[in-house]
């Protein structure tokens, strides 16, 4: 059982490195106007970290630069949803929260949903 616990902690620093690489060529893509590529390496590095929050935030910025409005949308009520649920609130991460409710706002804007869009402004 010991054992297993050891493989265990190993593949997650193994899984959080690798996305953390992938994470990094995302931001990368990005600066280059690249988004489609971004849009893959963040989605490449959430294979092999979901909790990792910034990842969505990231790759929902990507997807309203691609005009993906719906999946930017769920990119950023996702990590709204894992906050509420797991930090009872947004008041333990309000950058990673502000940074959600901004972008899906802006996508709630791009599917010309005024009413969603002004509530998450609020």
């Amino acid at each position: 059982m010991e054992k297993d616990f050891e493989e265990r902690a190993v593949r997650r620093r193994k899984d959080k490195k690798i996305a953390e690489e992938f994470k990094e060529k995302g931001n990368e893509c990005m600066k280059k106007g690249l988004y489609r590529t971004a849009n893959k390496h963040y989605s490449e590095a959430l294979d092999h970290k979901k909790d990792m929050l910034c990842l969505y935030t990231n790759r929902a910025l990507a997807r309203i630069k691609l005009e993906m409005w719906i999946d930017a949308v769920d990119d950023c009520t996702r990590v709204l949803e894992f906050c509420e649920v797991f930090d009872n609130g947004y008041t333990k991460q309000p950058d990673i929260c502000y940074k959600s409710f901004i972008r899906r706002a802006q996508a709630h804007r791009g599917l010309r949903d005024f009413d969603e869009a002004i509530n998450d402004c609020k």
